[in-house]
């Protein structure tokens, strides 16, 4: 029986998630994993063309450590497609096929069925089946950075806030592509950015998280490996926006159209935004770097593009005007005193 996730975590996550565990005490689940509960019942979305058969997956782990809880049915259901029971392996998984005949969204529940079980069985969970035939246009959307504002030490233990304008942006882009949520987070954190989406309404679209194996790679490798597994089975337009030079270059290989959304911050000074500037100029001229969910908005359609050098020429200027500003503060200051 395996320990997860905090003896597989990276460093930076591992320790994030030492400090959260000695914040929380005995509500560490309920902080960190979004459930009251004692168990952590994970259910994964997935995307389907239709007529294809898909295995749907979700998995039941217990207590602080999340270890993996083998032997339990659970229950999966989908009212007239779909009812059906299995047991939890040695690692605590589920498995079971699902073959959507026609596009649409379908919503599976997922349950603990009554068990022999030390504590109280977690609350249902859902899983999103998003089908959808081959040519059927898509945005790709990062959650860290691009949807969700602050990092990922707020994502654990604090109140992470949406990125200002990315709301309307992407009810926008919602009546015109399907909405799929890319994002590096450990499955372990789906219920809780589920939860964050919905709170927020956003679109509704699946959440697509790393697997154990693939929180060990860089997040570039990851999303590459996932893009092109997308592509192989859906060829229509489609666009990928997040916040990573990485993430536009894992877009650029899959011939995604990549929009990168740069952050600047609330207290950046003259200097801050000059290097801003220079750390994009290994970012290809052909990406749509944008410096606000606006601009993001504009370039996708008012075809007013927004490359990296325009991003560039745009952090310069206002680090010019910036300048400009408090030097004429320095010039009145100087004039009063003098004329004092």
């Amino acid at each position: 029986m395996r320990t997860r996730p905090f003896a597989c975590c990276g460093g930076g996550v591992a320790a994030l998630i030492a400090v959260a565990a000695c914040m929380a005490g005995c509500g560490l689940e309920h902080t960190i994993f979004g459930t009251p509960s004692s168990y952590l019942l994970t259910a994964l979305d997935t995307l389907a063309l239709p007529g294809e058969q898909v295995t749907l997956k979700a998995r039941l782990e217990k207590g602080k450590f999340l270890r993996d809880k083998p032997g339990v049915p659970l229950r999966f259901y989908c009212e007239g497609l779909l009812d059906c029971r299995a047991v939890t392996d040695e690692e605590g998984n589920v498995a079971v096929p699902f073959r959507p005949a026609a596009s649409g969204d379908y919503l599976v529940t997922v349950s603990v069925e009554p068990a022999i079980l030390d504590k109280a069985p977690p609350e249902p969970v859902t899983l999103l089946v998003t089908c959808r035939k081959a040519d059927a246009p898509l945005a790709i959307v990062d959650l860290d950075k691009t949807l969700v504002a602050s990092g990922f030490k707020a994502v654990l233990v604090g109140n992470p806030q949406p990125m200002t304008q990315s709301l309307p942006v992407m009810k926008r882009l919602e009546k015109d592509f399907t909405i799929i949520y890319l994002t590096h987070r450990a499955e372990f954190l789906g219920t809780k950015s589920k939860a964050w989406l919905h709170d927020y309404a956003y679109p509704r679209g699946p959440l697509l998280l790393a697997d154990t194996h693939e929180m060990f790679e860089k997040s570039g490798v990851y999303k590459a490996a996932v893009l092109e597994s997308l592509r192989l089975r859906f060829h229509g337009r489609a666009i990928g926006i997040g916040d990573q030079a990485s993430d536009a270059l894992a877009c650029m290989q899959n011939k995604i159209d990549p929009f990168m959304l740069v952050t600047v911050p609330d207290d950046a000074d003259a200097g801050d935004l000059r290097k801003l500037a220079d750390s994009l100029q290994s970012v290809p001229e052909s990406v749509q770097v944008a410096l606000g969910w606006n601009e993001i908005e504009r370039a996708v359609y008012g075809g007013r593009p927004h490359p990296r050098s325009a991003a560039q020429a745009e952090l310069r200027q206002r680090a010019d005007d910036m300048t400009a500003r408090k030097k004429a503060g320095r010039d009145r200051l100087t004039l009063r005193t003098g004329a004092g």
